[in-house]
């Protein structure tokens, strides 16, 4: 039967409330009978091998669970009017996710993956019609992809990781065919998928809920409330007690709001270490209080890496607090500092003992948290010995959870079912560009598309990006500012007045919104808290029976009223901005308009198109 699908692939397509099973285009079976359960066995012709592709067990609740064995690939495929999104966040954030092409790739969170893959995974891919597939089981033995094109996707698997300061945003690819809504999944080992049919998007979203669950408590309410700064884009690591105040004066100075000021990396003589450089911070308490005096509280950078020179770095090898090679000996990660011992996170005791040093460091310095950078899986090396076996991911899930235990002032980027924490989850470091490609319209649809796999509190990356080798014109921070101001939280590093007087002016406007809108924010964020409802949402969500809200990625709702339109194409000053049905308020002149296409629409570089829905 060359040519043919190999023995254990079959293709599911839903189709309303009902869903079956095709092999070789015949249908195996139709999963519209409710309390019924069926087992499908597949018999090549000729063949005396039986291959059990899966067992379907139907619910009253309109939901099936699908057991793969090992080696078995599901396809479900859904019609051209419909679009899947979830997963997670990817170095190319497209949304919806079916414009991506992705070959079948582990579930993994990465730093910047070969094949594209962020910083955040989850085992969900919901619909707009309202048809979602879950793993209850989050594992790196189920393979993901989306309309995948063969060998050459594939390929991209083989690539080997490189650090931020050599990516680029060229992954995943994007889907040669418009119309393919193929999502791909392959069993590695046994594995049990629910196939939820909801009635819709949000009510798919909701069932969901029920398997990773949601935060109880916001993030601290100060990382809501105001912007945060941040040194890194600004001075990358060439900083000291001089230059953070320096910064801190000036951003006063300007008449910036601002509650916290993040000092980034090379406070630290050595990597590991759980003091100031007494070179470049002679009195670190000193700084810290100057800098509350200003109305700044000050966390630190950290990362779980070890390296030479830190006189934890010794301590933690003679304790066993270190991953290690088969021989017990360190087993050095590569990361994009070099090289350095990485903290063994399954031992208990590891982990009580790192939360000791940093509490000490927070007990005589008067800072007031961390930002938690790193974690990913590919951090973990694949023949490293933990204190406890794990799946590499694993590690992501334990390095945000022990930031939320023990630090909630501060923020993560890495997720492995971190969904409870209630702890910012920042965006990967971006590039200051303008595309989907890393750039700014990517801080919109990786909002959208973390929100929907179930992260609530997402923190953007900085206003401008990154500056890794790109000029930040003036035009794209003030548009990447706007696009930031409504959303859960924004950082800003690149001072907007080092960018003349007009960026300066409308940088401090837009500052200030986001300080204006903190009641709604914090209101979005306590929804969340209930009920998992994510606070910056899609059109869909809003409309889930329009078809045109469903591949809007360049608007967004905060919470259910506010409804936010960023200009992120360059040189652009009017867009075509899609209201959800009712009546709706512009922001800025109060003039009202009617749900529907706003063709062209007004939207000069100093205005932020924004709407009120109104009762």
């Amino acid at each position: 039967m060359t040519g043919n699908p190999p023995l254990d692939a079959v293709t599911l397509r839903p189709h309303g409330p009902h869903a079956a099973l095709y092999r070789y285009g015949s249908v195996l079976a139709d999963l519209s009978a409710s309390g019924t359960t069926q087992r499908i066995e597949l018999v090549e012709a000729g063949d005396t091998r039986t291959h059990a592709a899966a067992v379907l067990a139907v619910s009253e609740g309109g939901s099936w669970r699908l057991h793969l064995p090992a080696g078995a690939t599901l396809s479900i495929e859904i019609p051209a009017h419909a679009h899947w999104y979830g997963q997670g966040s990817f170095v190319r954030q497209v949304f919806p996710l079916d414009r991506m092409s992705l070959a079948p790739s582990p579930l993994m969170s990465w730093d910047n993956g070969p094949a594209g893959h962020g910083c955040i995974q989850e085992a969900l891919w919901l619909t707009s019609s309202g048809i979602a597939v879950q793993s209850e089981v989050l594992s790196e033995a189920l393979h993901a992809g989306i309309n995948p094109m063969g060998d050459a996707a594939a390929g991209d698997a083989g690539r080997g990781w490189v650090s931020v300061f050599e990516a680029d945003g060229v992954r995943p690819t994007l889907s040669a065919d418009p119309t393919a809504r193929r999502l791909v999944l392959h069993a590695t080992q046994p594995t049990s998928l629910r196939l939820i049919c909801a009635g819709d998007l949000p009510g798919a979203y909701r069932e969901a809920l029920g398997v990773f669950g949601h935060p109880k408590a916001i993030p601290a309410e100060p990382l809501l409330a105001a912007p945060i700064w941040t040194t890194w884009a600004k001075y990358k690591a060439d900083i000291n007690a001089e230059r953070v105040l320096e910064f801190a004066h000036a951003i006063r100075a300007h008449a910036y709001p601002g509650a916290t000021l993040e000092i980034d990396d090379r406070w630290q003589a050595a990597y590991g270490a759980t003091e100031f450089d007494p070179q470049r911070f002679p009195d670190a308490a000193g700084l810290v209080a100057t800098l509350q005096e200003l109305g700044f509280a000050t966390t630190l950078w950290i990362t779980p890496f070890l390296a030479d020179g830190a006189t934890n770095t010794a301590e933690a090898q003679a304790l066993g607090h270190v991953v290690r090679h088969a021989d017990g000996s360190p087993y050095p990660a590569r990361w994009w500092q070099g090289e350095a011992c990485l903290l063994d996170l399954t031992s208990p005791a590891a982990r009580d003992w790192w939360a000791a040093k940093l509490k000490a460091l927070q007990a005589a310095t008067g800072i007031a948290g961390y930002k938690f950078d790193a974690g990913e899986a590919n951090f973990l090396p694949a023949d490293a010995v933990t204190h406890t076996p794990i799946e590499r991911s694993e590690y992501s899930r334990l390095w945000a959870d022990f930031a939320a235990e023990h630090f909630p002032y501060g923020e993560a980027r890495c997720g492995w079912r971190g969904q409870r924490n209630a702890i910012l989850y920042r965006q990967w470091d971006k590039f200051s560009t303008w595309g989907e490609d890393n750039g700014l319209a990517s801080v919109v649809t990786q909002a959208l598309a973390l929100g929907l796999v179930g992260y609530p509190f997402v923190l953007p990356d900085m206003v401008g990006g990154n500056a890794y080798g790109n000029t930040v014109s003036p035009e794209l921070m003030i548009r990447w500012t706007q696009a930031c101001a409504p959303m859960l939280a924004i950082q800003f590093s690149i001072p907007p007045w080092e960018l003349g007087e007009a960026v300066d002016t409308i940088g401090r406007r837009y500052a200030d919104l986001h300080v204006a809108l903190a009641p709604r924010r914090l209101a979005a964020a306590r929804q969340a808290t209930v009920d998992g409802t994510p606070p910056i949402r899609p059109m869909i969500w809003a409309a889930p029976d329009r078809a045109e809200a469903a591949a809007i990625a360049d608007q967004y709702l905060l919470g259910d009223d506010l409804l936010v339109a960023p200009v992120l194409v360059e040189g652009q000053t009017a867009r075509d901005i899609w209201l959800p049905p009712g009546r709706w308020r512009d922001y800025w002149s109060e003039a009202e308009f009617a749900g529907g296409w706003l063709r062209a629409h007004p939207a000069p570089l100093e205005v932020l198109p924004m709407f009120l829905r109104l009762a």
